[in-house]
């Protein structure tokens, strides 16, 4: 909920955080009430809705939060490569099994 609220371009009211963060309704006001108390996010009320943006507080963690989850990526993303490397290179070196081998399908009556 913190990188949706990082988009200040964005008006972002409770049912629209709830249904952009694929949370009910219930749960996304009462973290965003432990978010005002703790000073991460801030309300705005304009007419009769309430629009939450992030506090200077709120966008430094938004931002630490943001920059973990992209090295984290980046981490999975090294290791599924050096996996398929190594897989490819273990099927590579390999040696045949001598009368394990398919014959061409030209061979094959």
């Amino acid at each position: 909920m913190l990188l949706l609220l990082k988009d200040s371009q964005q008006a972002w009211y409770p049912s629209k955080l709830a249904r952009a963060s694929n949370s009910s309704y219930v749960h996304t006001v009462n973290l965003l009430s432990k978010l005002r108390k703790t000073n991460i996010v801030i309300l705005e009320k304009k007419g009769r809705q309430n629009y939450y943006k992030l506090t200077e507080k709120g966008a430094y963690i938004a931002q630490s939060l943001d920059d973990f989850a992209k090295k984290c990526d980046s981490v999975e993303s090294e290791a599924k490569a050096q996996t398929e490397k190594a897989a490819v290179t273990s099927q590579q070196a390999a040696p045949a099994i001598p009368g394990q081998e398919k014959p061409p399908a030209s061979e094959k009556k």
